[in-house]
């Protein structure tokens, strides 16, 4: 039995499993490959629990960002490792270095299958794998409870996530002091399963994918991903412009996501998490002309929240480059501050040939729409590089 039958109204983040006194509650995966949580009634008590910790269906605080900045980390290592300005990784190295924890999404390989999950860490090294987009749901499960054994030493934790990722994460630590949070603007999250298929699709033969990078840098900014191979011990690379791959493609064009993405209550300019940051798109428009910058790189947009997000940036201001800046010019190029993703018939009918068909079908479907077109764009990447 699932804990709630419209999947609009679930997120997937596995809080409702970490209360359940009973092990009655298991998060499995749709026909689509979306996980939900599934109640064995041999062991359910009906104490109630799981809907009532349930935070994206609760009432909870959101702040509107108090202060509002593009940033751009001063440390080359980690800026070249990051999607855009390496707020992230940043921040998190100094809060080991000054003693905490730190909870980050990482992405793994183990004979060719992905997995995507949050990381409890206070390992300095572990921060780079936490580095750089993940267009895929990351699971928690494991996390929270980590985090919950951490919160009863009174240890000092640093959580980033989705903002529903984030909000289980607070539900669940209640008003415990020495939590600290950081969403990132989200415009949805496809299923591990439907990746791992995509991938398939994408590998050579007799060749292993070891890494996939969505945001590679090695040819500059903008949408290129990055597919590692190995075979007998020797890595190659692929890079890939975002429209020359199909998952890549739906993602941008929001036709991948989980229901609820697409009524998700978190979309707007009010937060629930300490600091919000991700792309500053369309940057150089705003501030071309009236300051210097470095036009070349991705930068970061932060929005502070709170006094805790203020603490936060205070700790390591010295390590970027900062320029203040208006939400609402933030808010232009990310929409998702605004409203959630759009549903389209589009997205039925690419996720129902999935679930019927599988990946395959999916790939051929999404280069008979481009046509000669596809190829043209392939020949050139092979060509020129891009």
């Amino acid at each position: 039995m699932e804990v709630f039958n419209n999947k609009g109204k679930c997120c997937g983040c596995g809080l409702c499993t970490t209360v359940c006194k009973k092990n009655a509650i298991v998060m499995k995966e749709d026909s689509k490959g979306f996980i939900y949580p599934e109640i064995n009634e041999e062991l359910c008590i009906q104490c109630g629990m799981c809907t009532k910790i349930c935070s994206y269906n609760s009432e909870e605080i959101f702040n509107t960002p108090i202060e509002s900045y593009a940033a751009l980390t001063k440390n080359k290592r980690v800026l070249s490792k990051s999607a855009s300005g390496g707020v992230f990784a940043t921040i998190a190295e100094q809060f080991i270095k000054s003693g905490g924890w730190v909870c980050g999404s990482v992405m793994e390989f183990k004979k060719g299958i992905a997995t995507c999950y949050h990381r409890v860490t206070n390992k300095l090294n572990d921060i780079e794998k936490m580095q750089g987009s993940k267009y895929v749901q990351s699971d928690i499960t494991d996390a929270l409870p980590e985090i919950k054994q951490l919160i009863s030493k009174k240890e000092k934790i640093l959580f980033c996530g989705t903002p529903c990722q984030v909000s289980a994460v607070k539900k669940m630590a209640a008003d415990y002091d020495e939590l600290y949070t950081i969403d990132i603007i989200c415009h949805g999250v496809p299923s591990v399963h439907l990746y791992n298929e995509f991938l398939k699709c994408k590998s050579s033969k007799n060749r292993e994918i070891c890494d996939f990078l969505f945001r590679d840098k090695s040819k500059g900014k903008g949408f290129k991903a990055k597919l590692v191979e190995e075979i007998n011990g020797k890595k190659t690379e692929k890079i890939y412009p975002a429209h020359l791959l199909s998952y890549y493609h739906y993602f941008l064009k929001s036709l991948i996501y989980r229901e609820n993405c697409y009524v998700c209550k978190y979309a707007k300019e009010a937060r629930c998490s300490d600091m919000t940051i991700g792309d500053y798109w369309g940057i150089q428009k705003i501030f071309e002309g009236k300051i210097k910058m470095d036009f070349d790189q991705s930068w970061s947009c932060v929005m502070i929240n709170d006094q805790k997000g203020k603490i936060l940036l205070k700790n390591t201001q010295s390590a970027f480059e900062l320029v203040r800046t208006q939400l609402n010019d933030i808010k232009q190029g990310n929409a998702q501050l605004s409203r959630p993703s759009q549903r389209t018939e589009e997205r039925e009918r690419i996720l129902n040939l999935f679930e019927n068909k599988g990946y395959k079908a999916v790939e051929k479907d999404f280069k008979r729409k481009l046509g000669l077109k596809y190829y043209g764009l392939l020949l050139r990447n092979y060509i020129y590089g891009r």
